[in-house]
């Protein structure tokens, strides 16, 4: 929903406290080190659980901590906070207002329709994880608003965006949604332990920058058994690979079985690609973040995801990045069966590596397959069992046109998860 535009965005406010970056910095930093210290409290009475084994029982998708509210330090004034920038890419980029349980896209020159885009399918998305009677085991964050260009919240918000940015010039159109939290310190400092060179792990771990880490969840990707570590190392969009899950101890068939039922739910009830969206890794917001308002803005829809009274996830795959998504009418389900499902084997293959390959020789590979497949069409004969009965059969012509698909990359000399457009 666009909010109402009755004074130019260009106009800013007079006699506004001026905006401390570093008080911002502060209270991001010491945020973070209170939901450490609240998650270590949690898991001491597990003794004898090594960092890395706490670490892997942390991204197990079953570990709950108590719920608790965290505090702004008296030292840091809290109306001198401004937004920080946790992230980038194509459309735009992220920041989080540190002390609130959102974040804002700002869209890049040029990419204001596509930010648009972004929002109509996020919308369907989460409407359509809503709608589930079981909570899917993936999430998608709230959605709060689309911000046109010269909307007035610019006006009341653009002094609260600290850095300039020569390139890139505020106002801009703008989405804000709910900020999915970084992972814990301690799957932090093993990421940079085990996969940073260690001469330059120090200063990994002294990095401001990663601090906001999400982990892409590769199930399709291995890296290559004599792969040189990364040389311009980072923890934020760190893609975390097959063979990094398994060597960290982490669920791979609990990913694979989650990640088929949020496809089936993309697919069947949003009636979306999912063409070029992520599935990450992050922390979940403190319950009672629920109730937290977005500045100036409501909530499209209250969230009912809370499982446990008080209690909520140390991490959760959560579903991101709907810019590139393509949703489509129901009917051209029986209308242009072909061409969707066409769509659809388009978008799994051109997508980043979240999904298990079919036709893999290795047995963890063809496991996962197995998992995904079964999840991906269990969720979507539930799904459509309430649906025009033509709908039906789409879900297994989708898995069996991704196995040709695979069958043709094979024998064409091509590898598993060839990708014709991106490379």
């Amino acid at each position: 929903m666009d909010i109402s535009r009755n004074k130019s965005a260009d106009e800013l406010p007079t006699r506004q406290p001026d905006i401390d970056a570093l008080a911002t910095e502060e209270l991001s930093k010491s945020l973070d080190r209170q939901r450490n210290t609240h998650l270590e409290e949690n898991f001491r009475q597990e003794k004898g659980l090594s960092r890395i084994e706490l670490a892997s029982r942390l991204l197990s998708l079953d570990a709950t901590t108590s719920n608790r509210s965290f505090s702004i330090p008296k030292e840091i004034p809290g109306k001198n906070i401004g937004f920080r920038k946790i992230g980038f890419g194509q459309c735009g980029l992220v920041f989080e207002w540190p002390g609130r349980e959102m974040v804002v896209k700002v869209a890049r020159p040029g990419f204001q329709d596509a930010l648009w885009v972004d929002h109509e399918a996020h919308k369907a998305v989460y409407s359509a994880f809503l709608e589930q009677d079981n909570a899917p085991r993936c999430r998608v964050p709230r959605l709060y608003s689309h911000i046109s260009k010269d909307d007035q919240w610019w006006q009341e918000n653009k002094r609260l965006f600290m850095d300039q940015h020569d390139d890139f010039p505020f106002p801009s159109s703008a989405l804000t949604s709910e900020h999915i939290l970084p992972l814990a310190g301690v799957v932090r400092e093993i990421l940079i332990e085990k996969y940073c060179p260690q001469s330059m792990q120090q200063a990994a771990l002294e990095n401001p920058l990663n601090r906001d880490c999400l982990a892409r969840v590769y199930l399709g990707r291995r890296r290559s058994p004599h792969q040189p570590q990364q040389v311009n190392f980072s923890l934020r969009n760190f893609n975390l690979c097959l063979d990094q899950i398994v060597d960290l101890g982490l669920p791979a068939s609990s990913y694979a079985s989650a990640i088929g039922e949020a496809l089936a739910v993309i697919h069947w009830v949003a009636n979306v690609d999912g063409y070029d969206v992520e599935f990450v890794l992050g922390s979940e917001a403190s319950v009672g973040s629920q109730q937290q308002k977005a500045p100036s803005l409501q909530p499209t829809q209250e969230s009912p995801w809370v499982a446990d009274e008080g209690r909520r996830k140390t991490a959760r795959i959560w579903v991101l990045d709907f810019n590139l998504c393509t949703k489509w009418e129901e009917e051209i389900g029986w209308e242009q069966p072909e061409a969707l499902v066409e769509q659809l084997v388009m978008a799994f293959f051109e997508n980043d590596p979240y999904y298990p390959l079919p036709l893999m020789d290795d047995d963890l590979g063809k496991q996962l397959w197995s998992v995904f497949r079964d999840s991906y069409t269990t969720k979507a004969e539930e799904i459509l069992r309430e649906k025009d009965e033509r709908l039906r059969a789409l879900p297994n012509r989708f898995i069996n046109a991704c196995i040709e698909r695979e069958q043709q990359n094979i024998d064409n000399g091509l590898g598993h998860g060839h990708r014709q457009h991106k490379g």
